[in-house]
C-alpha cells in the first residue's frame, strides 16, 4: 500500500491502449495514465500492486537543492557555488569565485532563479541564431519555458520552444538540442533524411548526437530538481 503522502495525477486518455505510471520528476507526483474504457477501481487496483516501483523510483529521485547560500547551481555543465552577499546592492553577479546573490536570504532564491532565466535567454537566443546562420534554417519565433516533459520542439508554422534550463547542460548538449530542433523546419519528422542533417551539423555527427542524448537521459532528473 502506499503512503497517503504519495500525490497521485489521474489522466485519461482516449489514446492510450494499457495504464501507464511515470513519476513526475519536480513534485514528484505519480501520473497515472488511464484508456477511457478501464475503470477507476481497475487503475487503482493496478497501481498498487506497483507500489515497490513507485516507491524505489520516487526513491531514486536526486535531492532538490534550495537555492541559497552555500549550495551550488548548474550552469553550462560546471557546479557554481551560490555565494550570499548581504551588503552588496549589485543584484546578481558571476565571476569565477561564484554566483554572488546581493539583498535579504529570503530573496536569493527567486533572485537566482531570475538570474538563470535572463542569462539562458541570452546564451540560447545566441547558440540558436549561430547555429540557424549555419544550417540557413530561421525559426519563425524562439519562446523560452520551463517544461518537464521535453527539452525543445518546433511547430510547423516554425515557431521553436527551448527549456530554459538547457542552461544548465554543457554547451555541446545545448548545441544538439537547438540543431535537432531547427532541423524540424526542414523536416517536420525523425525520418533518415531529419537525422542526416542533424549528425551534418552536430560534432562527430551521430557518435557526438547519440552521446548527447545519453547525457540528456542519465542527467535530466538532476536538471529538473534543481532551480
Amino acid at each position: 500500500m502506499l503512503p497517503p503522502t504519495v500525490p497521485l495525477i489521474w489522466k485519461r486518455s482516449t489514446r492510450a491502449t494499457r495504464i501507464t505510471l511515470r513519476i513526475e520528476p519536480v513534485r514528484g507526483e505519480v501520473i497515472i495514465t488511464v484508456p477511457e474504457r478501464i475503470s477507476r477501481d481497475r487503475a487503482l487496483a493496478f497501481v498498487h500492486q506497483q507500489t515497490e516501483w513507485i516507491t524505489n523510483a520516487l526513491a531514486a529521485l536526486p535531492e532538490k537543492q534550495a537555492l541559497a547560500d552555500g549550495s551550488e547551481v548548474m550552469i553550462e555543465g560546471k557546479s557554481i557555488p551560490i555565494l550570499h552577499e548581504p551588503t552588496a546592492r549589485r543584484g546578481c553577479w558571476l565571476d569565477a569565485e561564484g554566483l554572488h546573490v546581493s539583498g535579504e536570504a529570503s530573496h536569493t532564491e527567486r533572485r537566482v532563479r531570475d538570474f538563470l532565466q535572463a542569462m539562458a535567454k541570452e546564451r540560447l537566443t545566441q547558440t540558436l541564431q549561430t547555429h540557424s546562420a549555419k544550417m540557413d534554417l530561421h525559426p519563425a519565433r524562439l519562446d523560452l519555458r520551463d517544461v518537464r516533459t521535453r527539452w525543445g520542439s518546433c511547430t510547423r508554422q516554425g515557431r521553436i520552444m527551448l527549456s530554459w534550463r538547457l542552461l544548465m547542460a554543457p554547451t555541446e548538449i545545448r548545441d544538439y538540442v537547438v540543431i535537432h530542433e531547427l532541423a524540424h523546419l526542414k523536416h517536420f519528422n525523425h525520418g533518415p533524411d531529419f537525422w542526416a542533417l542533424v549528425d551534418r551539423f552536430i560534432p562527430q555527427g551521430r557518435t557526438g548526437r547519440l552521446a548527447a542524448e545519453r547525457w540528456l537521459r542519465e542527467n535530466s532528473t538532476v536538471l529538473l530538481r534543481a532551480a
